[in-house]
């Protein structure tokens, strides 16, 4: 059975309309008991900033609010799950709102799977997420489901890259999870995740914070002896777009480098992430033989 692709680009609660503008537009809305709303013990975030919750129940005392909750039927009558929209639900508790404005999901597939990935797409597309939060709730999503990485990033809309790269982030040493958690940056983090020596890993995490990226990456290659005049000169923009247009046409990662002492020579490399994967880059090479 073909797998259902979630479809919340154009929810009417992410693509957000106010209140007023939805009943313009027929699109159905109703006011339900805050205390009938329950959170879901399975959402992605887990990590809610208590300064910004203070300045959105400050909003909605002023203002109401202005996008409705994401909820779905709960297991007794007029009873609901909340799928989208905890920020809101627990900031509206604080100012002591008795109701709340709700759309409510009656889609048949209410399964565990449909309902984290929205709750994942929801918290994606506003950047709700730590990179942990993230981590997890991707890994929760494929593994509890049995789910290659090719279809969560289908089911959630993003690429095959990325949640490949969430999944690593599970696997990174002790120090590395830590500094995410102080709120180190993604990208640092998985460029020290290639130092396997703990003691010069532990040297640049003391100065992540005044370290930009590119210097970053540029001290590792010096490090590491990879400095492009040693091993790779720069892409060229040429070799940029063929290794972006192969990229398109296989829909997997790609890079491309040249030798350092003989321009004519180089590398392609291809990453896949699944057995499925592989398939396709054997098709599309044996395919284009022949």
């Amino acid at each position: 059975m073909a797998r259902k692709k979630l479809q919340l680009a154009n929810n009417p609660l992410l693509s957000g309309p106010s209140l007023e503008t939805r009943a313009a537009s027929g699109i159905p809305y109703r006011e339900v008991s805050i205390s009938a709303i329950e959170t879901d013990p399975n959402q992605p975030r887990v990590n809610f900033d208590e300064d910004r919750l203070v300045e959105l129940a400050d909003s909605i005392r002023s203002y109401g609010i202005m996008s409705p909750l994401l909820v779905r039927p709960g297991k007794f009558p007029g009873k609901f799950i909340l799928i989208a929209g905890e920020r809101r639900f627990r900031a509206a508790k604080k100012v002591g709102l008795a109701t709340v404005p709700v759309l409510v999901n009656h889609d048949k597939d209410d399964s565990n799977e449909t309902t984290l990935a929205m709750q994942l797409v929801e918290n994606l597309q506003r950047s709700d997420l730590t990179p942990l939060e993230r981590a997890h709730a991707i890994s929760a999503l494929k593994e509890t489901n049995n789910l290659s990485v090719r279809e969560v990033a289908a089911k959630l809309g993003v690429s095959k890259s990325m949640v490949q790269r969430s999944l690593d982030i599970l696997d990174l040493p002790d120090d590395l999870l830590n500094a995410l958690r102080e709120g180190a940056s993604e990208s640092k983090v998985l460029l020290l995740s290639k130092i396997a020596d703990d003691e010069l890993r532990a040297t640049y995490l003391k100065d992540l914070d005044v370290l930009t990226r590119s210097k970053l990456k540029t001290e590792l290659e010096s490090v590491s002896g990879k400095t492009t005049s040693a091993n790779n000169r720069v892409v060229s923009p040429e070799d940029r777009r063929i290794a972006e247009e192969i990229q398109r046409a296989i829909g997997l990662k790609v890079s491309l480098s040249r030798n350092g002492t003989d321009n004519e020579k180089g590398r392609i490399s291809i990453e896949f992430y699944s057995e499925q994967d592989l398939q396709v880059i054997f098709r599309r090479l044996v395919e284009s033989a022949e």
